[in-house]
């Protein structure tokens, strides 16, 4: 049987697919790199706040406490920030992922269309191969009646 019309196509969904699951890989690496980074973030302010209880609990002056609250505050924005990376980079992963769903929904409605051309195919040669036989059979069957008259 010739090749299918459909193997192209599948190879290609193929390929469309890996390069989607790649930027979808991608796009989850991106996301727990950021996740990582904002609880990283969390950590270092939680540790932070805490030495300035120890510290304030000993006495600090107003410039060290004022210099503790500056730097609470940057840290507070890169919070912000970060968490704002989150959300894009979960957006991202969340289009990552859809874009693989669709190219994995094509690639087997493919195959499908394939298996169906297969087995139509199938049907064919079966119809081809009885109506051979048939005739073999009425040949054989006319020949033992009729052949030596």
């Amino acid at each position: 049987m010739a090749e299918s019309k459909y193997l192209l196509l599948i190879r290609l969904a193929e390929d469309r697919q890996k390069a989607a699951g790649e930027r979808m890989r991608l796009a989850q690496n991106r996301l727990a790199d950021a996740r990582s980074r904002q609880e990283q973030l969390d950590a270092f302010r939680g540790e932070y706040r805490q030495r300035l209880s120890s510290r304030g609990a000993q006495g600090i002056s107003a410039l060290q406490y004022q210099d503790f609250q500056r730097f609470l505050a940057r840290l507070d924005e890169a919070m912000v920030q970060q968490q704002g990376e989150v959300e894009r980079c979960t957006q991202r992963f969340l289009l990552e992922r859809q874009a693989w769903q669709q190219e994995y929904k094509k690639l087997k409605a493919y195959e499908k269309l394939l298996q169906r051309e297969q087995e139509r195919a199938a049907v064919r040669e079966a119809r081809l191969q009885q109506k051979a036989s048939d005739e073999f059979a009425t040949r054989r069957f006319w020949d033992n009646n009729h052949g030596e008259e």
